[in-house]
């Protein structure tokens, strides 16, 4: 469960900021976005994921992690709301999927002691 979290959040920092690039600035430009913001906001969201991954991987900071990324997808969550509430419906559900992840790391958060 851990080692999926840890994937999760870093794989999606690395492929917004190495491999999407253009997709994941150019939907914050579709819905507006001042332009002077556009790369700042993709860098530094792209970062804290992989922050949060890395956070989760190891042991003394793993709940740190976990809560910090619960804040990160509800955060997520009310921005989209706000700035790109077509994302709710997209086909492939990269908001729908934010819900479970919230619950995953509540789970692990709890059962953190365990491992």
């Amino acid at each position: 469960m851990i080692a999926s979290l840890v994937l999760f959040w870093t794989a999606s920092g690395f492929i917004a900021l190495f491999i999407s690039w253009d997709a994941a600035a150019g939907i914050l430009r579709a819905h507006g976005f001042p332009p002077s913001l556009v790369a700042p906001v993709t860098i530094l969201t792209s970062l804290m994921d992989m922050t949060i991954g890395v956070l989760i991987a190891f042991r003394r900071s793993c709940a740190v992690g976990l809560v910090a990324g619960m804040v990160a997808s509800l955060g997520y969550m009310a921005g989209a709301a706000i700035l790109t509430p077509d994302l709710w419906i997209e086909p492939l559900g990269a908001l729908v999927k934010t819900g479970p992840a919230i619950v995953l790391m509540l789970v692990a958060l709890a059962t953190l002691d365990n491992r």
